[in-house]
């Protein structure tokens, strides 16, 4: 009988069969690998697949991975407001405080109510073959109570007074093509005669008039929709050829349902379609016959909660993450209702207004083209991004691909922001160096560190985003050892395979999260021996992930 306090070192690769779970405790709470031979009353000895290199117990753990742990928006800036004309700056920091939200929700609010009014009317021109409409998709990322709302509504209302500009032609547009419908319906009467006829004395019968085709439905000018089917939001475009823009307070169920379609379809190809303008032709079941637009532009702006990052931005890897351009900013300090301060939003909607009044159409927009100082700025931009994008994969990749084209795309935007403040009275024509270098700034200093801040949430593969999840119940459910099961069936809701259950744990173990502990032998029926795992206790102590376990 060997004394467990001075019992030597276990041989590696020689297994433990122990008659209790506490013994096998012990016996492996000292084991190290020796080319000796024990036997031991309480022990018997077998051959089986003990784990080799296995960490002692009582050995420090290593570091967990940050990136698992950390708040994503720890490293994310703040706006940067200097990059910014002095007066939309000034708006934008009065509205903030008014509305105890981040600046940068305000910002992005005041870059989607800009897209709204332009669309396919403003396209930036790199070069004959590469023209970038004003289209953009922004998404707001925060918890409930941060902001989103009061910010994205300060924008909204400064495009009331311009959408009641816009409805103010409606009648006379409704009255005009109500007469068109019916001299369709007559000329359509009149030609059934003249086939009715022309039978009768066996000539040819005559050709249909295109004007007796006019079957159009009317359609309201407006610039923004709330919650539609693809069908409908196309005949929205159809009558208002410059684009629309989907603004909703809460974008994770509409991409939870992108992919869902009651005929058998999916509306995300359209999607992706709107985001650069192009051309669709809508052809379902649902309608009498198919609809072609020479252009579907169509903005997006809405907010979304960190829980719902990765139920909305997972699945099918086709892009439409990358087309978006986030913020996630800290949640703004308090601010008492003694301290409000008055904001000067007439003069913000003027400024609107102004650049409302000198977009284009759809097929003549207001163009402006990079000036050749810029196109060289934007060159070697396009050059060093493409260096590092070989190095990336998954969402974070895809995003830094639609890089170029968002540059070009804010770069319009600030060039339209800053000509508002002037005096001048003929729109812009150019793209100037110094529109293109605030450009380039934002995106790749800004906006790229909340974009990876979302990414890293959501999870930049499936396999990241299993890792969290598994990493969020742990520290949910508070447990010193797991098995395959437990991550497989219970964190990951049968997600998984077996296969990939192992992958995720192999991962876990390698980012210090788990460690593998001796295997349970097999019962006296037989089967295979039962492994587990430890869970580091600092877990417990970690800053916890934001989100919900599972």
């Amino acid at each position: 009988m060997i004394d467990w306090r001075s019992a030597g070192y276990l041989l590696d690769g020689i297994a433990v069969r122990c008659r209790s779970r506490e013994m096998e405790k012990r016996v492996w709470a000292c084991a190290r690998p020796l080319s000796v031979s024990l036997e031991l009353d309480d022990v018997d000895m077998a051959a089986t697949d003990a784990p080799k290199g296995l960490p002692m117990a009582g050995e420090a753990w290593g570091e967990i991975d940050p990136s698992l742990l950390e708040d994503p928006t720890t490293n994310a800036p703040g706006f940067p407001l200097h990059l910014l004309t002095p007066k939309w700056a000034g708006w934008i920091r009065e509205t903030a405080h008014a509305a105890s939200a981040p600046p940068d929700y305000v910002a992005l609010g005041l870059f989607g109510a800009v897209a709204a009014v332009s669309g396919a009317g403003v396209v930036a021109q790199v070069h004959q073959g590469w023209l970038e409409p004003l289209v953009l998709w922004l998404a707001l990322v925060g918890n409930p109570s941060s902001g989103k709302s009061p910010a994205l509504a300060a924008a909204r209302r400064l495009l009331g007074p311009i959408e009641d500009e816009l409805r103010a032609s409606d009648d006379d547009r409704q009255r005009d093509h109500a007469t068109k419908v019916k001299q369709a319906k007559l000329l359509c009467e009149r030609w059934e005669d003249e086939c009715e006829a022309a039978l009768k004395q066996g000539a040819p019968p005559p050709l249909k008039p295109v004007e007796a085709a006019f079957d159009a439905q009317f359609v309201r000018a407006q610039l923004l929709v709330a919650d539609t089917t693809i069908e409908a939001l196309a005949d929205v475009v159809s009558g208002n050829p410059r684009g629309v823009t989907l603004w909703r307070d809460e974008l994770a169920a509409w991409l939870g349902n992108l992919g869902r379609y009651a005929n058998g379809g999916s509306d995300r190809a359209y999607w992706l379609e709107a985001w650069g303008a192009a051309a669709v032709t809508i052809n379902r079941r649902s309608r009498s016959g198919p609809l072609s637009l020479k252009k579907f532009p169509v903005s997006i702006v809405g907010s979304i909660q960190p829980d719902r990052l990765a139920e909305a931005l997972g699945g099918t890897d086709d892009g439409m993450a990358a087309r978006f351009l986030y913020t996630w900013p800290a949640p703004a300090p308090y601010r008492s209702l003694l301290d409000h301060i008055a904001v000067h939003e007439g003069d913000a909607i003027q400024r609107l207004g102004r650049i409302a009044a000198v977009v284009g159409i759809a097929d003549s927009p207001l163009t402006l083209i990079l000036s050749h100082d810029a196109l060289v700025m934007f060159d070697e931009f396009r050059k060093k991004l493409l260096a590092e994008q070989r190095d990336l994969e998954g969402p974070e990749a895809g995003w830094l691909g639609k890089g170029p084209g968002s540059v070009v795309r804010v770069a319009s935007l600030l060039t339209l922001l800053g000509w508002s403040e002037g005096q001048a009275i003929a729109p812009p024509a150019k793209i100037e160096r110094a529109a293109l270098a605030a450009a380039i700034s934002l995106w790749n200093d800004y906006m790229r560190a909340h974009a990876q801040a979302v990414f890293n949430k959501a999870g930049r593969t499936g396999k990241d985003r299993n890792l969290r999840r598994v990493v969020r119940w742990l520290m949910s459910a508070g447990i010193d050892e797991v098995s395959r099961e437990d991550v497989r069936c219970t964190a990951l809701a049968r997600a998984v395979d077996a296969d990939g259950a192992d992958q995720v744990i192999a991962r876990l173990v390698k980012a210090n999260v788990l460690r593998q502990v001796p295997s349970l032998p097999a019962g006296p029926k037989g089967g295979r021996p039962v492994h587990r795992w430890a869970v580091n206790p600092a877990l417990a102590g970690s800053q916890r992930p934001t989100g919900t376990p599972g």
